[in-house]
């Protein structure tokens, strides 16, 4: 249960503070609204690319937080480097969460059916090369654990 926000996202450090926090005490999972809040935001890449590289560390992702860094990937108009983290934060999320929510959970699975489809989109069209190799290494992740 969600009982205090990061705030301001203008006043980035702070937040940047408070996801340090909360990851480290294993509680960032509890925030999940906030993380798809700070995802969203599209006027400071720090904080995105932290709440990427934090994404890992949430324990049973729900299908909004896991949507939006899928959103994030796919978008063509970001730059390559945040699409690589997003395709990293994915392929090691959806490898952890396929291991420990395969107990009938369509929504694991429905979220995996999507990313999995969306990266062999993005495999089958011309991308940087870099961001290919990301792709392949997180499908192999997720696909194998």
């Amino acid at each position: 249960m969600e009982n205090a926000d990061f705030g301001n996202l203008r006043d980035w450090g702070n937040v940047l503070e408070k996801m340090e926090e909360l990851s480290k005490a294993g509680k960032l999972g509890d925030y999940q609204s906030e993380l798809v809040r700070v995802l969203r935001y599209n006027d400071n890449w720090r904080l995105r690319e932290a709440a990427l590289e934090a994404l890992p560390g949430v324990k049973r992702p729900g299908a909004a937080l896991i949507n939006e860094v899928f959103t994030i990937m796919m978008r063509e108009d970001l730059y390559c480097d945040v699409r690589i983290l997003a395709a990293d934060a994915l392929g090691k999320t959806l490898r952890k969460s396929s291991k420990t929510d395969r107990h009938g959970s369509g929504e694991a699975d429905d979220a995996v059916g999507k990313v999995l489809e969306g990266m062999k989109h993005l495999l089958d069209d011309p991308q940087p090369p870099i961001l290919h190799k990301a792709l392949r290494e997180s499908v192999n992740r997720i696909l194998n654990g």
